[in-house]
């Protein structure tokens, strides 16, 4: 068996246990400490290199093989625990979290964000090292959104300059299940955020050589040039993504149209595009290059057109921003190209497996990547059916054959990838691929590139008419109802065999029965697992400073506030509640319940509305409310929730506590805060009380409306988030609560929760969580067992790269 084979599998598999690592062993920290991080690493891959010259090719003893395996397994410890060290090291520290420093940056990149905004990477370069060893290390990258990006036009990258800013720490909301920002911001090596609290002071531009500066200064120039040509037209984002790789102005709709209809991959860069134009200009290339007799004595013309074709897909990759599908394609040229100056057969394999391994070297985190998984599991497929053991699809066939064949076996490859990772199957994709890969391929994509590298607003308005012709049918097939199909989460036996199913599927016929693999497959639309009956479960979302929760019982589902939402991309509803439903097999609630009409518990409210237009929307605001209206227009019951009488669901008890205000009560009764829905939810031995943003007088006034015993629950959810307005004693008394739940954003700028409130609770003995530090918390409430089982995102999904407050408290 060849050794690089070997070696690379090794190399993944140690890669996924590395990045399974709830912490990182100190040993790693102790090597950097020691040595450094370039200076081990680059000995250590001059070794490998080394090694493979010398003892490449086929491991004919079962002690060699074993020898590459624990090799691989051996270089990838060290390679990535000697980086993530360096990027622990490199984070701000949560002690400094929200400090103002004044400091030297350099301009890294700079990528266009809405209404003329940006958001840029600068790196840390300070003359006062005090500065660095504090809290901002040098060579620390900031991310960092600039509003008045146009008033620092003149700034490119790779210049410094100088500023006060405020640095955050890399910290955010954290949910059970789906997309970990966190591991987003450590495998890009972003140790926090910084907020500018000054004018830039541009300092004197220092010469530099690096080609990768100037590069990246060409690629905002282009991009600019886009953004300028474009500025009314609505493909004006597509173009920018699909030249440069960024992808900040494609709409959230869009994207979700994009997803829906499978053909995401084509929305960037696209390793299809790369090989098909570094093909054309290595074929005319090589056509010139045919015309000199001298230079083909020297060179011959196919190995100068491949070498001049791999030059361009370089620099088109580094143009197009260096994503994982980029890389990959550009190192699978250049696996080819290796083959071809060796003069020898080379299977496709051999050059999979060398372009997997480039990538992991390159990349460390690549493997956590959904680009990862679908780039590399597409190519896998198609090289199995090809060039593998079984020849599916047979070079004798026709043309338009293998390219059905060629969709169908990555549609079924990806069944799983895409299941896991999306929550969703595109049923229209192979339709749409097969309309949209040859149009934008030979049409939109080269008239978007040529306009971009040749800075022709012409040119660049075609390629957007282009992709407007292209929208037409997209936005017809995702409105058909059956475009996509949902699929929630699995358990991981059922997922296995989901994959067994996908593998017979595209084995050639006769070897298993068809009816297997669409039986096996078919187990992903199993019934997802629900609360028996009587009992509930309670899943408080994290969504920073707001409140989202859901209440499920054994057939319905009860939403209550749909969290914050400061923009259409920063949506509570977007982010966290609709893809927590996908996950759990939700079409749309029985009820949502909106608390009151406050930013941080309404926000989402409108998309979550619009999304999956719940059975009744009970509220309390007024009828004439804009969300009463949608809601009423999207055929979806709407009630107020004070008097709102109790109602059951599968054996569980729902009481709204209704609050009586008359036109003579208080002023401050009225507020919205104070009107919000208070509900409880109870069976046999549990019940939970839902209590909105009320302060002291609603509390006082629910008391006297309704008794101690009305509000007496097991478990309180905190209201007004902790706030020193709420959480009065005689209410706390009514209540007796066992556990106090907060749900608030870390270090919110309200001091929520107060500390005479968490002072409050623990002098009751009450046991208190908050999701600033746990993360979401799902509450399992059995009505034969006593004590409910609490699952929190930061114990399932701890990984090294979370940052932990020191001695907080998080039960």
């Amino acid at each position: 068996m060849p050794s690089l084979p070997l070696f690379t599998t090794a190399y993944l598999l140690s890669l996924l246990l590395f990045h399974s690592q709830a912490t990182l062993p100190w040993i790693w920290s102790m090597a950097f400490d020691t040595f450094g991080e370039k200076s081990v690493i680059l000995f250590a891959w001059s070794a490998v290199f080394l090694l493979l010259g010398i003892r490449g090719g086929v491991s004919r003893q079962a002690t060699e093989k074993l020898g590459w395996f624990i090799l691989g397994f051996a270089m990838a410890q060290l390679c990535t625990g000697i980086q993530a060290a360096a990027h622990q090291q490199a984070q701000v520290p949560l002690a400094c979290n929200k400090q103002t420093i004044q400091s030297e940056f350099r301009l890294l990149e700079k990528a266009f964000r809405d209404n003329n905004a940006q958001t840029w990477l600068i790196e840390h370069t300070p003359r006062d090292h005090a500065v660095a060893t504090k809290c901002l290390a040098t060579g620390a990258p900031l991310q960092t959104f600039v509003e008045t990006a146009s008033t620092y036009r003149a700034l490119k990258p790779g210049e410094y300059f100088r500023a006060t800013v405020r640095i955050k720490s890399p910290k955010a909301p954290l949910q059970l299940e789906g997309f970990d920002v966190h591991r987003h911001w450590f495998a890009n090596r972003i140790a926090g955020t910084a907020q500018f609290k000054s004018k830039l002071e541009q300092l004197p531009e220092q010469t530099t050589l690096n080609p990768l500066v100037w590069m990246e200064r060409a690629r905002l120039q282009i991009a600019s040039t886009i953004v300028t040509a474009l500025q009314s037209h609505p493909e004006q984002a597509l173009v920018l993504a699909m030249v440069v790789g960024d992808q900040g102005l494609i709409s959230p709709e869009d994207r979700e149209m994009f997803s829906a209809t499978g053909i995401a991959h084509l929305v960037a860069i696209s390793g299809l595009h790369i090989t098909l134009f570094a093909m054309l200009a290595g074929k005319l290339f090589g056509a010139l290059w045919r015309r000199s007799t001298r230079l083909c004595l020297r060179v011959p013309a196919p190995l100068a057109g491949s070498a001049f074709g791999l030059l361009f897909a370089v620099l088109y990759g580094l143009v197009a921003g260096w994503g994982v599908p980029a890389q990959r394609t550009v190192f699978m040229l250049f696996a080819l190209f290796v083959g071809q100056v060796r003069g020898g057969m080379q299977s496709s394999w051999d050059t999979f497996f060398l372009a997997l391994f480039l990538t992991l070297a390159f990349d460390n985190w690549a493997v956590l990547d959904a680009g990862f998984i679908l780039s590399f599991g597409a190519v896998a497929v198609l090289i199995f059916v090809t060039q593998g053991h079984y020849h599916f699809i047979k070079p004798k066939h026709e043309f338009i054959a293998n390219a059905v064949k060629a969709q169908y076996t990555v549609t079924i490859g990806l069944v799983l990838p895409c299941a896991l990772l999306f929550n969703q199957q595109s049923l229209i994709s192979p339709l749409a691929n097969a309309l949209s890969i040859p149009w934008m391929s030979f049409v939109s994509t080269p008239l978007a590139l040529l306009g971009g590298l040749t800075q022709q607003p012409v040119l660049l308005w075609l390629a957007g008419n282009s992709l407007s012709l292209q929208r037409e049918w997209l936005v017809f097939f995702n409105e058909l109802s059956w475009a996509t199909l949902p699929i929630h989460n699995q358990p991981w036996w059922v997922n296995g065999l989901v994959g067994l199913g996908c593998l017979i599927l595209i084995l050639p016929a006769g070897l298993i029965p068809r009816w297997t693999g669409i039986t096996l497959i078919a187990l992903l639309l199993l019934p997802p697992p629900r609360p028996e009956h009587h009992d509930f479960w309670m899943t408080l979302m994290d969504v920073g400073q707001g409140t989202a929760i859901s209440i499920q019982t054994q057939n319905h589902l009860l939403i209550y506030d749909a969290g914050p939402a400061f923009n259409a991309r920063a949506d509570s509803a977007r982010r966290v509640v609709l893809p927590w439903m996908a996950a759990h097999g939700y079409r749309r609630a029985d009820m949502f319940m909106l608390s009151h009409d406050d930013a941080d518990h309404s926000g989402g409210a409108p998309l979550l509305l619009q999304k999956a237009p719940p059975v009744q929307f009970a509220s309390s605001i007024n009828k004439q409310h804009s969300l009463n209206l949608l809601a009423q227009t999207l055929k979806s019951d709407t009630a107020q929730c004070h008097m709102l009488k109790p109602w059951t669901w599968d054996g569980v008890t729902f009481t709204p506590i209704g609050l009586d205000t008359p036109a003579h009560s208080h002023q401050k009764l009225l507020a919205k805060n104070n009107q919000s829905c208070v509900l409880k939810v109870s069976n046999a031995n549990h019940s939970v009380l839902l209590t909105g943003d009320i302060e002291a007088i609603s509390e006082m006034a629910l008391l006297t409306q309704h008794g101690a015993n009305a509000l007496k629950s097991r478990v309180l959810i905190v209201p007004h988030h902790g706030s020193k307005t709420s959480s009065t004693m005689p209410f706390l008394q009514a209540v007796r609560p066992e556990y106090a739940l907060i749900q608030a954003g870390w270090e919110n700028q309200f001091g929520h929760p107060h500390k005479a409130v968490i002072e409050r609770y623990e002098a009751m003995g009450v046991q208190w969580s908050n999701t600033a530090q746990n993360g979401a918390m799902k509450w399992r409430f059995k009505h034969l067992d006593f004590q409910p089982e609490v699952d929190n995102a930061h114990a399932l999904r701890q990984r090294y790269w979370h940052m932990h407050e020191s001695g907080a408290k998080g039960h």
